[in-house]
Protein backbone atom coordinates (compact mmCIF):
# COMPACT_ATOMS: atom_id res chain seq x y z
CA UNK A 1 0.00 0.00 0.00
CA UNK A 2 1.38 3.39 -0.92
CA UNK A 3 2.15 6.03 1.70
CA UNK A 4 -0.74 8.42 2.18
CA UNK A 5 1.02 10.78 4.60
CA UNK A 6 1.44 13.79 2.30
CA UNK A 7 -2.13 13.73 0.99
CA UNK A 8 -3.49 13.04 4.46
CA UNK A 9 -1.62 15.96 6.04
CA UNK A 10 -2.60 18.34 3.23
CA UNK A 11 -6.26 17.42 3.74
CA UNK A 12 -6.02 17.85 7.51
CA UNK A 13 -4.31 21.23 7.24
CA UNK A 14 -7.10 22.54 5.02
CA UNK A 15 -9.47 22.19 7.98
CA UNK A 16 -7.50 22.57 11.22
CA UNK A 17 -7.05 26.20 12.25
CA UNK A 18 -4.31 25.57 14.81
CA UNK A 19 -2.22 22.95 13.00
CA UNK A 20 1.13 23.98 11.64
CA UNK A 21 2.33 22.81 8.22
CA UNK A 22 5.00 20.08 8.38
CA UNK A 23 4.36 19.62 12.11
CA UNK A 24 1.07 17.74 12.42
CA UNK A 25 1.07 16.02 15.81
CA UNK A 26 -0.58 12.65 15.27
CA UNK A 27 -1.15 12.13 19.01
CA UNK A 28 -2.72 15.50 19.87
CA UNK A 29 -6.51 15.58 20.12
CA UNK A 30 -7.92 17.22 17.01
CA UNK A 31 -10.19 19.50 19.05
CA UNK A 32 -6.99 21.10 20.36
CA UNK A 33 -6.06 21.83 16.76
CA UNK A 34 -9.36 23.52 16.03
CA UNK A 35 -11.62 20.63 14.99
CA UNK A 36 -15.28 21.28 15.74
CA UNK A 37 -18.43 19.55 14.52
CA UNK A 38 -18.56 21.54 11.29
CA UNK A 39 -14.90 21.01 10.43
CA UNK A 40 -15.22 17.31 11.36
CA UNK A 41 -17.83 16.92 8.62
CA UNK A 42 -15.58 18.83 6.21
CA UNK A 43 -12.61 16.59 7.10
CA UNK A 44 -14.75 13.49 6.62
CA UNK A 45 -15.91 14.61 3.18
CA UNK A 46 -12.40 15.69 2.19
CA UNK A 47 -10.94 12.31 3.22
CA UNK A 48 -13.63 10.46 1.27
CA UNK A 49 -12.96 12.54 -1.82
CA UNK A 50 -9.17 12.56 -1.54
CA UNK A 51 -8.84 8.81 -1.02
CA UNK A 52 -11.96 7.66 -2.88
CA UNK A 53 -13.32 5.88 0.20
CA UNK A 54 -16.58 5.85 2.18
CA UNK A 55 -16.71 5.82 5.96
CA UNK A 56 -19.21 3.21 7.16
CA UNK A 57 -21.59 4.21 9.94
CA UNK A 58 -19.68 2.20 12.54
CA UNK A 59 -16.60 4.37 11.96
CA UNK A 60 -18.49 7.64 12.38
CA UNK A 61 -17.67 7.82 16.08
CA UNK A 62 -15.69 10.20 18.24
CA UNK A 63 -12.74 7.82 18.54
CA UNK A 64 -12.11 7.84 14.80
CA UNK A 65 -11.74 11.61 14.85
CA UNK A 66 -10.01 11.97 18.24
CA UNK A 67 -6.47 12.24 16.86
CA UNK A 68 -4.86 12.51 13.44
CA UNK A 69 -3.28 9.13 14.13
CA UNK A 70 -6.68 7.49 14.69
CA UNK A 71 -8.09 9.07 11.56
CA UNK A 72 -5.10 8.09 9.43
CA UNK A 73 -5.41 4.49 10.64
CA UNK A 74 -9.10 4.51 9.67
CA UNK A 75 -8.31 5.89 6.21
CA UNK A 76 -5.61 3.28 5.67
CA UNK A 77 -7.95 0.49 6.80
CA UNK A 78 -10.67 1.64 4.42
CA UNK A 79 -8.20 1.83 1.54
CA UNK A 80 -7.00 -1.70 2.29
CA UNK A 81 -10.57 -3.00 2.40
CA UNK A 82 -11.30 -1.32 -0.91
CA UNK A 83 -8.19 -2.81 -2.54
CA UNK A 84 -9.09 -6.34 -1.40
Amino acid sequence: MDDITTQFEEAMLRHLRSAKPNALNYDMELVQLGLDSMSAVAVLLDMEKTFNIRFPDEMLVEGTFRTAGNLKEAVQLLRERQAA
